[in-house]
């Protein structure tokens, strides 16, 4: 746990359950900081997407993104490749880009399956999506086109979607992730050939492993009981 203290200034930037449309339920679902200092987004419950900047003195003032979305937004991540880009996923299996400086959305991802996450990768024009399927869970696409097929399509046969709050990480071209069954095991798979994994690690027999994350040469995971773990990672030959 980290106290307070160990911050400069703690500051209340007040409550955000108040819904934008009256008809559907308020609150923040999803939430990141954007590549632009002083500014983050927030995703809600009610399928909007707001823009937050935090001037001198800290009254926080939220725009309303002209993001479609039509169910919960469940992931976002700001980006920059040749500008600086808001990716919102949603329930809705669709995933908005938009262009923070032209101030619209520039490309629309439409999958069939719900997006859960949403991650960086190593090149800034594409994105690792979660998406809720039972044996092709993760998906690499680039973000310039809107493929018939992904980039990359990998992932393990599975009884159950993983769901949400479900979370893999990925750290240069290792992705690792836990699942929905109670096997306990985080696999990682090598974006280069990741038709199967290269390595299934049993860390929690019996329970979920819900999350994970890579921190240099460990990879922490969590199990669905709050267990914590931490694995020392060693990369596969060729991975920087």
């Amino acid at each position: 746990m980290v106290n307070r203290s160990s911050f400069s200034k703690v500051l209340d930037l007040g409550t955000c359950d108040r819904p934008a449309q009256p008809d559907k339920k308020g609150g923040i679902s999803a939430i990141c900081a954007t590549t632009q200092p002083g500014t983050f987004a927030t995703g809600g419950y009610d399928h909007l997407v707001h823009l937050w900047s935090l001037p001198d003195d800290y009254d926080a003032s939220p725009s309303l993104l002209s993001i479609r979305h039509t169910s919960v937004v469940q992931s976002l991540l700001a980006i920059q490749d040749t500008s600086h880009k808001l990716l919102s996923g949603s329930a809705d299996c669709s995933v908005s880009v938009y262009d923070i400086s032209a101030e619209r959305v520039i490309n629309l991802l439409k999958l069939s399956n719900s997006i859960y996450n949403v991650h960086s990768t190593s090149s800034p024009f594409c994105a690792l999506l979660e998406i809720g399927h039972r044996e092709l869970q993760f998906e690499v696409r680039d973000l310039r086109l809107v493929p018939a097929s992904p980039v990359v399509r990998f992932g393990y046969r599975n009884t159950k979607v993983h769901g949400r709050y479900t979370r893999g990480d990925l750290q240069n071209d290792v992705f690792a992730c836990g699942g929905s069954e109670r096997d306990g095991c985080v696999r990682l798979w090598d974006l280069r050939k990741p038709v199967d994994p290269f390595r299934t690690v049993d860390c929690f027999p019996g329970r979920k492993a819900t999350q994970v994350k890579f921190d240099g040469t460990h990879l922490f995971a969590c199990s669905e009981d709050h267990q914590l773990v931490s694995l020392q990672y060693a990369r596969p030959e060729g991975v920087l």
